[in-house]
Order: structure tokens, then sequence, then C-alpha cells
């Protein structure tokens, strides 16, 4: 903390220094300016935006097409590949398809979406209601939204509490609460 300086004495103590004189907040009263390279700064901010990139999430919709006469393990496995989809955060679109006379009986579709439901229900929501879609060719239309703080294997993720911090914690916090007097 320099202080307050008029611009040109600030712009000469920089160049003095080897470095440059950087505006940070303009909107200040009077502006804040930093000595520093400024190569290195937009070197340093470009890698910080990477690295929150990196970490970002972009969530997808993954489609799952089924029919009324799938078989048992077929079911299984489409329902184990869907809460793959769900505990990576990615919202699963599901379609039962009615082929032929299955039209006729419309419900079945619907009964076969309210049992994906039923086994995903401990890791997914289901958005909306389902809908019937089309005029010649039907299909139960239904989208899965994952639960929020559900990580692998459907189980909640927790952050830990005060009390449930580890003894090498408390015995940091203790040494460094000593060290304070």
């Amino acid at each position: 903390m320099i202080g307050i300086l008029p611009i040109k004495e600030a712009m000469r103590m920089a160049s003095a220094q080897g470095y440059d004189l950087v505006e940070m907040a303009s909107d200040a009263d009077p502006p804040v300016c930093r000595i520093l390279d400024y190569g290195k700064f937009l070197y340093e901010e470009k890698a910080k935006q990477q690295a929150a990139k990196k970490h970002q999430h972009t969530v997808s919709v993954r489609q799952m097409r089924l029919t009324l006469k799938i078989s048992g393990h077929d079911f299984d496995t489409k329902i184990r590949k869907m809460s793959e989809f769900l505990e990576a955060k990615d919202r699963v679109k599901v379609t039962v398809r009615l082929r032929g006379r299955e039209v006729v009986h419309k419900d079945r579709g619907l009964e076969m979406i309210e049992r994906i439901q039923e086994s995903l229900s401990d890791i997914a929501v289901l958005e909306g209601k389902p809908f019937l879609e089309g005029t010649t060719r039907f299909s139960w239309q239904a989208m899965f939204v994952p639960l929020k703080g559900v990580g692998k294997r459907g189980v909640k993720e927790k952050k830990p509490a005060e009390s449930e911090k580890s003894s090498s914690e408390k015995k940091l916090i203790a040494v460094s609460e000593e060290g304070k007097s």
C-alpha cells in the first residue's frame, strides 16, 4: 500500500522497478492501481480461467429407448445405464415406443415409465408428467433429473460437520490457537 499518488508519479515508480502500472478497479474513487508485470498477470488470469473450466460440468441429456416387449435382463441393463448417467449429473430422456397393436394398450407404456421411476427413485426424480407423443407412431416421453447431493452409487454426499473433524485437524486447530497467545 503506497497510498494516493498522481498518475505520472505512479507510472514513474512502475517503470523504475521494470513493471507496469495496471488499473485494477476503475469504478473506485480514487481508481485502484497495482505495480506488476502485466504479461505475467494475463498468464495467471488465463490459467485461473482454464482451471475453473476444467472443474465445470456441462449437463447433457442422454436418451434411452425401450419397447413394451423388453425382457427383464435388458430392462435391468437399461436401468443400470440410466443410473450411471444420472450419477454423472446428466439428465435422462426415456422413450417407450408403442409398435403395431401395442397402441391399443397405451396404459402399459405409462406403467413402464412408472416402473422405471420406481427403480430410479433413490437417485432421480421425474421432471413433469410423462406425455404421449405422435399421431401414427405413439411413444411415451419422460425426463428424469438427478437428485441434488447424490453421488456415486446413489449415496447422498455429506459435508463433514464441525464435530466430525478428524483428530489431526483438531490437533492442528489446538496448536494454532496455542500459538496465538
